[in-house]
């Protein structure tokens, strides 16, 4: 009622000035005027279900037997009832299952019937559940019981008590290409293994699973979680390397995917309203949509419960730190206020919880910070709090953890203390759960600027998506991904190719993975400019001479008493530590992108505690620079070794320290670059000895109690410095050229949390390694050589305490005296066991049997399509006449399940000439979203209804394009979009005398790019797909056959004949296949026969080549061959590189990996080889390629001989996404 109330207030009265105005007086300001109040309202009708749906007393949670009780069983049918009779009025009737009416159209009626499945399913209600039982006390994470395991604060995780960044990308395991058939244990297993350690070499500790609903739900009621589905083998391999998961449990997960995740039997029910919307903004709930919602849940939390970190089993710790609920449920409104329903949150929580689930809950919202700082945002807090103090509205609900989407931290420095006062005071930590580039250089900008802005600004949880590219086999991708692609955005291709920003993430990422223990706890420096002075010097600031100060951002370690029991450092009398090793470490990042070219080498400024400044506030200064980058992190106060094995204390550095290898207790590792790179100095508490790569100064520091200092300085060059402290303690530190930089890779292993509590571990690994890319360690005694394209075949080094046991691709190389790091017993070389073709283009494989079959359009399951009028006509429906005259179809594409990416459609039609009634003939057809025609046998070219918005996503500039263009990627996608064909010259028209007429064949194939995404309130997942409508210009077929009496309306005759005219539908049921999206929608895409030998033509003086002619009158036409690995260099990646204005279909192994938009752009597909291995059989065996291919006659040639026309398409495998050279 309250809701009611507030919506009739600020809705009517301002009409009603608005009517009062009229009177008085007529201008512009009287439309500017209503067309506020009429958004205002529009803002309102929102907030209604913002704030009051939670109060239904009717509302579901979850359906704990099958009948439930006499009153929620009289209330559903009712409803079922009702939502019964809409459904029949909105669209054509259909009949009861097994009710058959004797029509021509049963069987597709049927089948339509089948498919929406408009039931009388029974779902209980929980009272006033939502509004009462559901709050953030009952649902968030429980510290008391599991904060041993797992606990936080508002500045990080720990784990076991120890402080962890969370540094994510994500796996979308279902985007790993795995042929059905040859879906193996151990082969599945073995990809993910691959594909995951990738992720552990390029710095990662985490990834963010996004779990696909569509993907393992083909249809109602039937859920797959074996083989590549297989959730709990996945986790359980998360758990064995030691790598964290963030669970997206949707149901909605993106907007890269169709449907935004959900299966394709729901989005087919469209008397359910997906995300409970009911129009384009407007959102009811839902009670079936809960329902479905809460039958995912069951499936998918029965996988995950055993798996959560605070879940300890024979086999170690789990994995799964968080929950995310849903994705980019905050979706914001014309006006921008940041709403959204928050009733969807609260169910979730409550079925997450309900379901055992005990780890901390997570959303993820959009346009985050501006939510914290737009004028709309504030705006809306003001008014939210004047509401809630006349309780006209209740509070909001809020997690116990926000999570947040950050679009781009770099340009939008974000304050901590300002999230915590928006929050509610959670006391949780930030997270960026999907950490895109910055969206004003989306191909060109950096993860690695993105992921070191984050961090610096206190972000402990982040994750990167599309960082890795996994593919887009199948019909995976929505409409606007499907077809602009990711090609530029990812930083690691699918071969494994790793981009310069891919090698500069990496080394940020090393970086925070090397300190993550002392400062991933960490608070800004400027927040506690005071420091006790501590039994060592230590840096309490930091200042870089020449930057700006918002350049330069101090985090310091979170400073506790050593009597203390903290989750941070509550465990100091269980391990080797002791209060000189308390230091509260520094860390300092400083951006140099507004540094000129003169201010190269920079001056570091640092005050110790407790020693008084001596030039401009500061007690000593290093120089450095900042390298490649442009961006640098440096460290101050780091301890290493134990009083056992020694101690030495970094006091400051300018230098910057990418990895940390521990050989023992008193020694380690350093992996920095050599000072042609990165310039820069390390200042050490102590005299110490230098040998090898460096030189080294003693100094002393005024009022640092007599200790003397020692400053170390490395050479030029690459090489090895030896840093002893007095006590014994050591420090190697390795120079590395830019070479062995870009391939280094850390050995983070299984860490064991526990273990690292009682051993008072320092952060450093156990091994690191470089010189070739695709280095892989498993543990410290296990390195294999994975095979990618930017493979060097040259020496590996591995830096460990022990000889590397097991080498998979590399051999040991007994002679080392050549390199710069020889003549340390810690260091070992090896030689990659690279391919010996010295040329890197052309692919070791050989192919053999190139086949040819066409598309027989006799020989597939056409099915009659009813058109409104023809339903009409059977006295299902009763229609006005405007809409029986327009030909539209009764039935689309889904809801009859023909949701791949092709849907064919055929019209037969027999003329004689006096059916014709104009001199020419016209067909007007109206597509999703790109269709070709052929009549009789004639290619006619085709048409393409696609836009995509060229404003801002989710703005109001982009939702308004999208209404006034047809086949919007993202919008409500529901008139216009037809295309007028002049078939003159095609009909065939028989003789006058002839009784029959001349038979005319139409056949239209209709590419799909995808069901919309359903991300906002568009409702796009329901766009229609398929052929919409169809009718013919020109002829009649009513007047010769038929009394005017059956003619409903004389004014319309000339439409009319949609009456004597059939088309048929044909395609293929994704709902009845073990995998829904792996089909082109050819019915014939699987068939064996029909293959005939044709000629190979080669274009290139290497490699294979074949330039194939396609006959666009012709069809739809595939070629097959088999591909074999050449020599014993398997796993090289191999491509298949497609150039040529067709659409073009490639199979591997029965998987389609990969599509071809008919472009003058080349394109290229992994066959095998990479991150994935592609689809291929197995290492020696022989892999079955097919591509299917047709065109458009506009861009054929003509001048063939016989007149035939033709499209030119080449074909070549390579081992290089550059192209090979095309031209003849």
């Amino acid at each position: 009622m309250a809701g009611i109330v507030l919506e009739s207030g600020v809705v009517l009265v301002p009409l009603a000035c608005a009517a009062l105005y009229l009177i008085i007086s007529s201008n512009m300001l009287l439309f500017v005027f209503t067309t506020v109040a009429a958004m205002v309202g529009f803002a309102v009708y929102r907030l209604r279900y913002h704030y009051s749906s939670g109060a239904r007393s009717d509302l579901i949670v979850r359906t704990n037997d099958a009948t439930g009780s006499a009153t929620a069983a009289a209330s559903s049918k009712a409803r079922t009832k009702k939502r019964a009779k809409k459904n029949a009025s909105r669209k054509a009737a259909k009949p009861e299952p097994g009710h058959s009416s004797g029509g021509e159209f049963d069987e597709i009626i049927q089948d339509a019937q089948r498919h929406c499945d408009v039931d009388g399913e029974v779902v209980e209600r929980s009272g006033a559940l939502l509004a009462a039982a559901v709050t953030p006390e009952k649902t968030k994470y429980d510290m008391e019981l599991y904060g041993s395991a797992l606990s936080y604060d508002h500045r990080c995780f720990y784990i076991c008590g120890r402080p962890t960044w969370v540094l994510a990308a994500d796996f979308d395991y279902w985007r790993v290409p795995i042929p059905p058939s040859l879906e193996k244990v151990d082969q599945i297993t073995d990809t993910w293994r691959r594909v995951l350690l990738q992720y552990k070499m390029a710095g990662f500790n985490a990834v963010r699973i996004r779990f696909h609903w569509g993907f393992h739900s083909p249809s109602k009621g039937k859920y797959d979680f074996t083989g590549s589905r297989d959730v709990n083998r996945l986790l359980s391999l998360c758990e064995d390397l030691g790598i964290l998961v963030i669970a997206c449990l949707g149901p909605f997960i993106g907007d890269d995917v169709q449907g935004g995740g959900y299966p394709f039997w729901l989005v087919q029910r469209d008397h359910i309203r997906l995300r409970h919307l009911r129009a384009s903004g407007a959102k009811i709930w839902d009670d079936r949509f809960a329902a479905a919602e809460g039958e995912w849940y069951d499936q998918l939390i029965s996988m995950l419960v055993g798996h959560e970190v605070m879940t300890k089993s024979v086999r170690g710790r789990g994995c799964i730190l968080m929950i995310q609920l849903e994705n980019h449920l905050g979706v914001r409104s014309a006006l921008e206020l940041p709403l959204a329903l928050q009733d969807e949150t609260r169910l979730l929580a409550r079925m997450a919880r309900e379901r055992v689930i005990r780890a901390p809950l997570v959303t993820n919202n959009l346009r985050w910070p501006d939510d914290f700082t737009s004028l709309a945002a504030r705006t809306w807090a003001a008014a939210e709090k004047k509401l809630r103090s006349y309780r006209i509205i209740k509070g909001a609900y809020h997690s116990d953890i926000s999570g947040f989407t950050v679009r781009d931290v770099a340009s939008q420095p974000v304050d901590l203390d300002a999230v915590a006062r928006v929050t509610k005071g959670d006391n949780a930590p930030m997270a960026a759960l999907e950490l895109y580039k910055p969206s004003s250089e989306p191909e060109t900008g950096s993860f690695g600027r993105q992921v070191e802005a984050a961090i610096s600004q206190g972000l402990s949880v982040l994750s990167l998506p599309a960082y890795f590219s996994m593919g887009s086999w199948g019909n995976l991708d929505s409409p606007l991904k499907c077809w602009q692609g990711r090609s530029g955005y990812s930083a690691v291709s699918a071969d494994g190719s790793l981009s310069a920003d891919a090698r500069s993430t990496r080394l940020v990422l090393h970086i925070a993975r090397a300190f993550e223990l002392q400062v991933a706890s960490s608070d800004s420096a400027s927040s506690r400019p005071w420091i006790a002075r501590a039994s060592r010097p230590t840096v309490r600031g930091v200042g870089v001479n020449g930057l700006p100060a918002g350049a330069v951002r101090v985090r310091r370690q979170w400073e506790v008493a050593a009597t203390a029991k903290t989750p941070v450092h509550g465990q100091q009398d269980k391990c080797d530590l002791n209060e000189d090793q308390l230091q509260m470490t520094l860390a300092t990042y400083v951006d140099g992108q507004s540094a000129t070219a003169t201010e190269r080498e920079l001056a570091f400024l640092f005050t110790l505690a407790g020693a008084p400044a001596i030039t401009k506030g500061h007690s000593f200064a290093l120089t450095g620079t900042l390298g490649p980058r442009q961006r640098g992190i440096f460290i101050s106060n780091l301890v290493v070794g134990s009083k056992s094995g020694g101690l030495i204390s970094l006091v400051a550095a300018s230098k910057e320290i990418y990895a940390r290898v521990a050989l023992d207790l008193g020694t380690e590792v350093w992996v920095c670059a050599e000072e042609s790179i990165q310039e820069g100095q390390l200042f050490f508490d102590c005299e110490c000895k230098v040998s090898g790569h460096a030189e080294v100064e003693i100094v002393d520091v005024d009022h640092a109690k007599d200790r003397k200092f020692s400053f170390v300085i490395p050479k030029s060059g690459p090489g090895v410095a030896t840093v002893t402290g007095e006590s014994g303690a050591t420090v190697h530190i390795v120079l590395l050229a830019q070479s062995d930089l870009d391939t280094l890779v850390v050995d983070y292993g299984s860490f064991d949390y526990e273990k690292a509590k009682h051993d008072g571990a320092t952060g450093a690994m156990p091994a690191a390694a470089w010189g070739a890319d695709g280095i892989l360690i498993a543990d410290h005694d296990s390195v294999e050589l994975a095979q990618t394209r930017d493979n060097a075949a040259g020496r590996v080094v591995v830096v460990s305490r022990l000889q590397t046991q097991r080498c998979t691709g590399m051999r040991i190389l007994n002679d080392s005296s050549g390199s710069a790091y020889h003549g340390h017993q810690f260091i070992w070389h090896y030689v990659a066991d690279t391919s010996e073709n010295s040329d890197n283009t052309y692919a070791n494989v050989s192919v053999r049997g190139l086949e040819r079959r066409i598309t027989n359009w006799d020989s597939l399951p056409w099915k009659l399509l009813p058109t409104m009028a023809d339903l009409e006509t059977m006295d299902e429906i009763n229609l006005m006449s405007w809409q029986r005259d327009l030909g539209t179809f009764a039935y689309q594409a889904t809801d009859i399940g023909f949701n791949a990416s092709h849907v064919l459609h055929r019209c037969q039609v027999r003329l004689k000439p006096q059916h014709l009634t104009a001199t020419t003939i016209k067909l007007q057809l109206n597509v999703r979203h790109r269709c070709t025609v052929w009549i009789n046998g004639i290619n006619m070219s085709g048409h393409e209804t696609f836009y995509e918005p060229s404003a801002e996503p989710g703005s109001l500039a982009a939702y308004i394009e999208s209404m006034r263009n047809a086949g919007a990627a993202r919008g409500p996608d529901r008139w216009g979009g037809t295309a007028t064909y002049d078939v003159t010259k095609a009909i065939n028209i028989s003789a006058a005398d002839d009784e029959d007429g001349a038979l005319n064949e139409v056949i239209v194939v209709i590419e799909s790019y995808g069901l919309g995404t359903q991300a906002d309130g568009a409702n796009d997942a329901r766009a229609p797909r398929g052929l919409l409508a169809a009718y013919w210009h020109g002829f009649n077929l009513i007047g010769e056959d038929h009394d005017d009496s059956e003619i409903h309306d004389h004014s319309h005759d000339k439409r009319t004949e949609q009456l004597k005219i059939r088309w048929e539908i044909c395609g293929i049921d994704v709902t009845q296949l073990q995998q829904p999206y792996g089909s082109s929608g050819f019915p014939d895409e699987s068939t064996r026969a029909g293959w005939q030998p044709t000629v190979e033509h080669p274009f290139a003086p290497q490699g294979w080549s074949t330039r194939l002619s396609v006959d666009v009158n012709v069809g739809v036409q595939w070629w097959r061959w088999k591909m074999e690995p050449a020599n014993e260099h398997r796993n090289e990646p191999v491509y298949l590189t497609v150039s040529g204005k067709v659409v073009a279909y490639v199979w591997v192994n029965g998987l389609l990996l990969s599509k071809h938009r008919a472009s003058t752009k080349p394109s290229s597909v992994l066959l095998r080889g990479g991150l994935y291995n592609g689809g291929q059989q197995a290492p020696m065996a022989a892999d079955e390629v097919v591509i299917m291919m047709y065109g458009w006659a506009d861009d054929a040639d003509t001048s063939a001989a016989g007149g035939s026309s033709t499209v030119v398409v080449e074909l070549s495998i390579n081992n290089s996404r550059g192209l090979l050279a095309l031209e003849s």
